[in-house]
């Protein structure tokens, strides 16, 4: 059922593209994020759903008007920098064949990078991506939640398998990222200050629907410890504080954690105690000596090509090549990958791939800030401020989970850096207001004629442009 029901979606789905080419962005992130074609049992399973769906996003690219000029912003020009300079170490790889077909890809998810901004302009289609993205990965949150309480931990939680996020670690860092954004979407909902969406139940549903992703939050917190990733551990440890200044009713959420803890006596499993403590008893650990192994052959290598590095999959020429370079060896005999974002881009691309990573990092950091600064009392937006934050806090739990995992051309990063662009913008262009806006939602603004009541009424959400006048903004 689940195969020709995915099957059925896509069918639809690609002539959808083609007319709106907007959706083929959406369609493309809930693919490459969600993963369905992993999520069935038979024909379907393992689909190229990516390559269907970018060719019908492309195509309608060239047919639609309906687009704008690709933003020249700090973080475009780094984007095509960065993959100017990876063609580079591509050509001087040590594993020639091998760093082409991964170039190959990651061109592919740079491109997407660079249309996406084209097509998604407007608060409602902005929105939408946000929720699109957000929901692909919260799905699992919100089962591996569920499915962690009632294990009682034992359990690791993790993505869907044959997929990119199907180990531990990478749906780990995935929930991570994406935890602040379920937030900020469950705030959006129960107070109702984003744009109207297109979809009259999603008006009239709006604070139960915002009650039900609190819940998913908290779900997806779990189902985050629950992943035994120690990366994700500690970026969750790192983001914790900016999340819960963020919340309402602080000394609520205190007075339940006290009593849930102390009363009720409910404690983590041992388990997921146990891997914790592996952090710091970290030489009896082989799974961390195996990554200090690795940085140690990524700094080795960094300093011998500290220009050109070694190149995309360096650490599939195998184990002899591989241990010629590290500073110990281990009971294990096998090739491994760098396990760190840091020290990967230090030996596929060396000292200067690894600075221009950190600079595109840095000004899309940056242009989250400001716009999380000014958003609201600038122009009114609550709902960009808000989303803001939530992708700054997600880009600090990435960056800091990323010093233990090896995910440096992860889609779901690069369709942060894309948002930024997008709603710095957003910001730009909106019109800045008389007075500022004192509640989370904003005045809406009424039609002057009945003209423009008609116009507002053939507003549907395939159009993709805010409802009424307020539309001409963008």
């Amino acid at each position: 059922m689940r195969d020709y029901l995915l099957a059925l979606i896509v069918v639809v789905l690609v002539p959808l593209i083609v007319r709106y080419a907007w959706i083929g962005i959406l369609a493309w992130f809930w693919v490459g994020l969600f993963a369905p074609q992993w999520n069935t049992w038979t024909f379907m399973r393992g689909a190229p759903l990516a390559q269907y769906v970018g060719g019908a996003t492309l195509i309608a690219l060239f047919l639609t008007k309906d687009r704008k000029p690709i933003p020249l912003t700090r973080e475009t020009v780094m984007l095509f920098v960065l993959a100017g300079y990876l063609a580079m170490t591509s050509y001087f790889a040590v594993n020639s064949s091998g760093a082409w077909d991964f170039w190959i890809h990651f061109m592919k998810i740079l491109l997407i990078t660079f249309i996406t901004p084209m097509l998604i302009y407007g608060e409602r289609r902005v929105v939408w991506l946000l929720l699109v993205i957000t929901a692909s990965i919260a799905f699992y949150g919100f089962k591996g939640g569920l499915f962690a309480i009632q294990t009682g931990g034992a359990h690791h939680v993790l993505g869907p398998s044959g997929s990119y996020l199907s180990g531990n670690t990478y749906i780990g860092l995935a929930m991570l990222m994406i935890l602040p954004l379920i937030l900020a979407t469950a705030r959006m909902f129960d107070r109702r200050w984003a744009a109207d969406l297109g979809i009259e139940l999603l008006n009239r549903f709006s604070r139960p629907i915002g009650w039900f992703v609190y819940a998913v939050f908290w779900l997806t917190a779990i189902a985050i410890l629950a992943t035994y990733s120690r990366g994700a551990f500690v970026g969750l440890l790192a983001i914790a504080p900016f999340l819960f200044w963020h919340m309402q009713k602080k000394g609520l959420m205190l007075l339940a954690g006290v009593i849930l803890v102390a009363v009720v006596g409910v404690t983590a499993p041992e388990p997921l105690v146990e891997r914790w403590q592996t952090i710091q008893a970290y030489e009896e650990d082989n799974s961390a000596m195996m990554r200090i192994q690795s940085w140690g052959v990524a700094w080795n290598i960094a300093m011998e090509n500290p220009v050109t590095g070694a190149g995309f999959r360096s650490h599939h020429l195998g184990y002899d090549w591989y241990i010629s370079y590290a500073n110990f060896e281990g009971v294990w005999r096998h090739a491994l990958s760098p396990h760190s974002v840091y020290f990967g881009l230090m030996q596929e691309h060396g000292f200067v791939g690894l600075g221009l990573f950190l600079t595109l990092m840095a000004f899309t950091f940056m242009t989250f800030n400001r716009i999380r600064r000014t958003a609201r009392y600038r122009t009114g937006q609550t709902w960009l401020a808000e989303y803001a934050w939530a992708l700054q806090v997600g880009l600090l739990g990435y960056l800091i989970a990323g010093t233990f995992l090896d995910v440096t051309y992860f889609n779901l990063l690069y369709a942060f850096v894309a948002l930024a662009v997008i709603m710095r913008r957003e910001l730009e262009t909106a019109p800045h207001p008389t007075t500022a806006p004192v509640t989370d939602k904003p005045a809406q603004p009424q039609p002057n004629s009945q003209s423009e009541q008609i116009g507002a009424d053939k507003d549907t959400v395939m159009s993709g442009t805010l409802m009424g006048p307020s539309s001409s903004r963008n």
